[in-house]
């Protein structure tokens, strides 16, 4: 994901002429305006000081910057260099939350191993022997050659439990697991019955 993926479209940027917006604005401490001036060129924002990023500027950068306290990111063209949108954190917070579509069933597990051991390909592989399948793939730590590497993965499959153990059998631990709340009620509910039906035979 992009800059230009998570630009807003209620940001309308403003020129250095419309004085008496200008003023409305600047006296209002929690919002910032993008101005431009005729030709689409970023000029600056209303209030603070804000440096545009290009239109390709991976997310993470942009997220970086918004962190660090930038309420609202201009965006310009990689070539013309013109103004083409803004990101505030509304914005970014819909455009983030997009790569995590909301799932009936799902896991999200935390894995780790050594790093000269880490294949993504090894991770879908596993998940896939677990007749499941993989979302989201995030490596969060350990890229340094003395450290583990600490992978977050989310996959559409109510039971965690198989793809833990498949991930087990290709060589990663997994520390950490959630999902659905419901998930395990219902393995449980299913393993009840199953005694019960047991005996009554």
């Amino acid at each position: 994901m992009i800059a230009k993926d998570a630009i807003a479209p209620q940001i309308i940027p403003i020129s250095p002429r419309q004085s008496s917006q200008l003023e409305l604005s600047a006296a209002d401490g929690d919002s910032a305006t993008p101005i431009v001036d005729s030709e689409g060129r970023y000029l600056g924002m209303t209030s603070g000081s804000a440096r545009p990023v290009k239109a390709s500027t991976p997310m993470s950068l942009v997220l970086e910057r918004m962190v660090s306290g930038d309420k609202t990111v201009p965006v310009v063209d990689d070539i013309t260099e013109r103004y083409i949108g803004a990101i505030d954190r509304d914005s970014a917070l819909a455009a983030v939350s997009s790569l995590f579509p909301q799932l009936d069933e799902y896991t999200e597990l935390t894995v780790t191993c050594k790093p000269s051991q880490y294949s993504a390909s090894a991770i879908a592989h596993a998940v896939e022997d677990a007749d499941a399948h993989l979302l989201n793939l995030n490596v969060t730590a350990g890229t340094e050659p003395d450290s583990h590497t600490t992978v977050m993965l989310r996959v559409n499959h109510s039971r965690g439990e198989s793809v833990a153990r498949s991930l087990q059998r290709y060589g990663y631990e997994t520390v950490e697991m959630t999902g659905d709340p419901g998930m395990f009620y219902t393995d449980m509910t299913e393993r009840v019955n199953a005694l019960l039906h047991y005996l009554e035979i």
